[in-house]
This record gives structure tokens, C-alpha cells and sequence, in this order.
């Protein structure tokens, strides 16, 4: 059997433990790992997301795009497309740091495991899964606030019931 896929850990930086190990082709690259995170924490997928290359540390290290960010740049960014994972894992990256929302930063720690072989179709097979992962959201946001704002929308129609003088606005005098 010929070893043509990698065991991947993905780990939430969360209190609760929150993790997906997962089978991945080989020959993939970084977007579809993206694509997979996306998907199964539930994230924003139109917030800028990238890897970091990472140590034993959990150390931060050069970035992985989502995007292709040369604009007339001397420096050569890697982006999330380009990059293969046979190509990291043979030059001995195993650990990588991903953020998705820069502003809520939503982050996970994924390590390769060991490499496997992957006998279906599929180039990507889920192996375990435990917890659900709640995306940190920004409070400021539409979405956290549409409670909020229902209520107040609510509060002002009561207000409407409560008239004392029948729909009829109560004029000020020296107004006019």
C-alpha cells in the first residue's frame, strides 16, 4: 500500500475539548483544508482566513493566504492555493496555526499526525469528532444585535397601544 494521504488533528483553542481528525489526500492543498474548516466549525467564510507554518511551540511562522496578496510586491507571500501538503510534510512541517476572522480571531492548532492511505474516492474522510464549536462572533455585528433590536422595534409598537390621545400627537403650544 502506498502512503498517499495524511492523518490531520484539528484543535480548537477553547476552554472545552473541541477537535476533528480527518484523512486527506496528499496531492490537496491548503484551500481545502480551509474549505473543510469552514464547514464543520461553522465559520465565516467571508471573513480573510490564513495558516501559519508553527514549531513545538505553537509559535507563529510564515503566513499561508487565503488570497493571492502579490500586488507588485518584491515578496513572494504564499497563498492558500499554491501551497501542497506533500510538499510541507516532506520538507518537515507537521504543525500549523489557522485564523479565520481577524477581528474575532477564531483560531486552531492543526498538527499531521503520520501519513496513511486513503483508500476511497473522497480526498478528504473524518476519523473522530468531539464538541461543537461555537465561532466568537463580534458584538457589534447585525447578527449579534437582531435580538436587541427586535425588542426595541417591540417596545415602540407597545408604546403605539399605550396612547392615551387615540393616535393623536399631543402638540406643544409654544411651538406653533
Amino acid at each position: 500500500m502506498k502512503n498517499n494521504a495524511l492523518n490531520i488533528r484539528v484543535v480548537a483553542d477553547t476552554h472545552e475539548d473541541i477537535f476533528i481528525d480527518f484523512n486527506i489526500q496528499k496531492k490537496s492543498n491548503f484551500r481545502k483544508i480551509h474549505d473543510f474548516l469552514i464547514e464543520k466549525f461553522n465559520l465565516d467564510d467571508l471573513e480573510l482566513s490564513s495558516f501559519y507554518y508553527s514549531n513545538d511551540n505553537w509559535d507563529k511562522g510564515e503566513e499561508i493566504t487565503l488570497l493571492n496578496m502579490n500586488f507588485e510586491d518584491e515578496t513572494n507571500l504564499k497563498f492558500m492555493d499554491m501551497v501542497i501538503l506533500k510538499e510541507v510534510f516532506e520538507e518537515g512541517h507537521v504543525k500549523f496555526l489557522y485564523v479565520n476572522d481577524f477581528l474575532n480571531m477564531n483560531i486552531f492548532y492543526l498538527e499531521i499526525l503520520q501519513e496513511s492511505y486513503l483508500s476511497t474516492e473522497k480526498p478528504l474522510v473524518v476519523l473522530h469528532e468531539l464538541g461543537i464549536y461555537k465561532a466568537k462572533k463580534d458584538t457589534n455585528s447585525e447578527e449579534f444585535n437582531k435580538d436587541s433590536r427586535t425588542d426595541e422595534i417591540a417596545k415602540i409598537l407597545k408604546e403605539n397601544d399605550e396612547d392615551e390621545l387615540n393616535d393623536f400627537e399631543e402638540l406643544d403650544e409654544d411651538m406653533y
